[in-house]
């Protein structure tokens, strides 16, 4: 793993090094950003070994690629399979504004709290919870059978578990709802529909 992030995304020589360090020839690099594909396909020009880029650009994308992958399996059925796996994934973040700002053509304001849906802003609000139950519904679609919530450090167990008890009285039986906990920084929320 090379930690990365929205303002801390890996080098090509950091992404190298670490497929360097691991005893194997054939190693698939998750992006789970879109600022890190680049970096990631450099580094496995520069290899001595097969670097498979999965061109992830979220984690909830990295998540369903990762369960697909099959040991059974050669290098180029997996790469298909963990392709097609991200493209059936709609995924979105409820995070924060850190500062004011004009973001994809909107005023924004430190603290306001903002739903992504794919990268993109989607709308704004001043509750987490509330947006994540806005946005994991506007993510679904007649297809959808499974959403994944993950929640992040600043979020508590109690305030997720009304997040999930939201979208299962909303979403209805016919979609599976999975709550995580991911710990993660900054994100109060990474949301799939798949």
């Amino acid at each position: 793993t090379v930690e990365g992030g929205q303002s801390m995304n890996p080098s090509t020589e950091e992404i190298l090094s670490a497929s360097q360090s691991i005893d194997a020839k054939n190693i698939f690099v998750l992006a789970n950003n879109k600022n890190i594909i680049l970096s990631a396909e450099q580094a496995s020009k520069l290899a001595d070994r097969n670097i498979v880029i999965i061109p992830t650009k979220s984690i909830p994308e990295g998540i369903s690629a990762m369960l697909v992958f099959n040991p059974e399996l050669d290098l180029d059925n997996n790469r298909i399979l963990m392709n097609e796996a991200i493209k059936s994934v709609k995924s979105g973040s409820v995070t924060y504004a850190a500062r004011n700002s004009d973001f994809d053509g909107r005023n924004i304001r430190e603290g306001e709290i903002l739903a992504l849906e794919d990268g993109k802003l989607s709308f704004t609000d001043t509750d987490p919870e509330k947006a994540a139950i806005k946005l994991a519904r506007r993510l679904c679609s007649r297809d959808t059978n499974f959403v994944t919530v993950i929640y992040g450090a600043d979020v508590t167990e109690e305030k997720a578990n009304s997040v999930l008890e939201a979208l299962e009285g909303r979403l209805g039986k016919n979609i599976e709802i999975s709550l995580v906990s991911g710990n993660q920084p900054i994100y109060y929320y990474y949301i799939s529909a798949e």
